[in-house]
């Protein structure tokens, strides 16, 4: 049993047919089934029933698919670390949202620079969960992500920032002329808003509207926060924002306080998120520099491991 017949059998168990499986390996139908066979022979159990209607796992067979997922997952993660561990010049793989680059990151990177010149630092944009899932898989060593992230079970976090709400507006709209402005203004204003499929992001958004019983007309989607801070400058719609994006001045886009009459307010916040099992010396080095910050800041509050939700 290796690594190719597990990649074999999971092919044919997701798709529960061995034409369909041969041509997403890229391989003839007839070594596929000896490799099957093969990998049952070696086990000494029938992973999959053959039959004219198709083909069907059994319960050894489902058990050993997570089990096959889980190895090569394991494998794959093992060819990055020690690929990485080769390099001549060490790195620190850091995922981020837009707003990190407000205020945290760049402190960050200044700081870590100073400690640690002989390390690079190499930077990808990317959501919070598809953080989470790089952070898992060995793709990036630290992540920022926004607090309301669902936490998996391996990763730990710890704020490194907190700042109110605020709502972006298109500057030269008669709306931006005001000191501030409260969520039944801008519920009834054209909605810049993440897509649906990004729920953390959503639910930071839109939590204040509905606890305040009225919603926004979302007429524009955007990943980004960027991508949305553009699209308030072209006079689409205004978006929820950090307070912190007043720091870049965006083209034609006003932040605003948020009055909060009728509701509480709720507070953005940015986790540093890491894998404390497979985290390496110079990440660790960047993780204490973040701890540092946020104790000089009086955010730091122990790392913690998920799920959970800030």
């Amino acid at each position: 049993m290796d690594l190719r017949h597990m990649r074999h059998f999971i092919a044919v168990a997701e798709e529960l047919h061995f034409g369909r499986a041969a041509r997403r390996l890229n391989l003839a139908q007839p070594p596929l089934s000896q490799s099957i066979q093969r990998l049952e022979l070696d086990l000494g159990v029938q992973l999959l029933n053959r039959s004219r209607r198709g083909v069907e796992m059994t319960d050894a067979g489902r058990i050993f698919l997570e089990e096959a997922r889980q190895t090569l997952r394991h494998a794959e993660l093992a060819r990055k670390i020690t690929q990485r561990a080769a390099q001549q010049v060490p790195e620190v793989r850091v995922a981020f949202v837009g707003p990190a680059l407000y205020q945290v990151l760049p402190e960050l990177l200044k700081r870590f620079r100073l400690s640690s010149p002989d390390v690079e630092v190499r930077l990808f944009e990317q959501s919070s969960p598809d953080q989470m899932i790089g952070i898992e898989a060995g793709d990036y060593d630290i992540g920022f992500c926004t607090g309301a992230t669902a936490m998996s079970g391996v990763c730990e976090s710890m704020v490194v920032e907190r700042a109110p709400f605020a709502a972006a507006v298109p500057a030269d709209w008669p709306l931006a002329q005001q000191d501030s402005i409260t969520l039944g203004e801008l519920a009834e204003q054209p909605w810049i808003q993440s897509p649906s499929k990004y729920q953390t992001a959503a639910y930071e958004s839109l939590a204040m509207f509905k606890r305040a019983g009225m919603m926004p007309k979302v007429v524009q989607e955007a990943t980004q926060t960027n991508t949305t801070l553009n699209l308030v400058g072209a006079g689409l719609g205004c978006a929820m924002v950090t307070a912190t994006a007043a720091l870049i001045q965006p083209r034609n886009v006003r932040v605003l306080p948020i009055a909060h009459d009728d509701t509480p307010g709720v507070q953005w916040e940015l986790l540093m998120i890491w894998h404390p099992q497979q985290i390496g010396g110079h990440a660790r080095e960047f993780v204490e520099v973040g701890r540092h910050y946020a104790e000089g800041l009086e955010l730091h509050a122990p790392a913690r491991r998920g799920p959970s939700k800030v």
